[in-house]
């Protein structure tokens, strides 16, 4: 009887001292894994964004995650690994795939002018215009790159960039032109003959997007894109 007591005992230690380890233990969240890789792209300039859920769970790494493309030069699949760990993930990206080139064809690539950052920007930070300058880089770069200044100057940045750095259309927020329950503005015609109602946006969206807009006087909704500050032009029949 003692024996089994003893016995009873000892399990319930361990069992608590294993509960207490566990619990200690810090979990890795796909949050995580996406700040650190966007840290590595943003330094590596490669145009590229985790494609992993922010809530996903996996085991801790507190000495710093490494990234390597699964192919070399292929970064849509990439191998994520662990310092001072064993485990490896593969995990995919959003990153297009560039046909590898020797160094005389990449001298002859067409330049185009793109903004990049003058100085290192945390994420929420407001960008200023010294913060920006005009430079040519090679086209193959300048996909959803920023020309003029007044598009991202006062816009705030969705994370933390480096000096040098191409501003693409994911690195800043916007502000809507037209919310969700606005009162907008229907324009349909042409530059000759036009005609002027008014809608509820059903959705919100930047100009070019096309969003859902109810008609007030028939409660019929139809496609439109966004033309200026609440106002929209419609795509199908009203």
């Amino acid at each position: 009887m003692n024996i089994f007591k003893t016995s009873i005992i000892i399990f319930l230690v361990c069992n608590m001292a294993a509960k207490s380890v566990f619990a200690t233990e810090k979990l890795l969240y796909g949050s995580d894994i996406k700040e650190q890789a966007a840290n590595f792209f943003t330094k590596e300039k490669i145009d590229a964004e985790v494609l992993v859920s922010d809530k996903r769970a996996f085991f801790e790494c507190p000495k710093g995650l490494k990234f390597a493309a699964k192919t070399p030069g292929d970064w849509r699949t990439i191998k994520v690994s662990c310092n001072g760990k064993k485990w490896k993930l593969i995990l995919r990206t959003n990153a297009s795939y560039l046909q590898p080139a020797n160094e005389e064809d990449q001298t002859n690539i067409p330049e185009n002018n793109a903004i990049v950052l003058t100085k290192n920007i945390s994420r929420g930070e407001v960008i200023a215009q010294s913060d920006l300058k005009l430079v040519a880089v090679k086209n193959t770069e300048t996909f959803t790159a920023f020309t003029d200044f007044k598009n991202l100057i006062g816009k705030k940045v969705t994370t933390n960039l480096s000096k040098g750095t191409i501003i693409k259309a994911r690195h800043v927020k916007y502000r809507n032109t037209v919310n969700k329950d606005d009162t907008v503005i229907v324009v349909v015609g042409n530059e000759k003959i036009s005609v002027v109602t008014y809608g509820l946006a059903m959705g919100e969206g930047q100009l070019g997007d096309m969003i859902t807009v109810k008609n007030i006087n028939s409660d019929h909704n139809f496609k439109a894109i966004i033309i200026d500050e609440k106002k929209v032009t419609p795509l199908t029949n009203m």
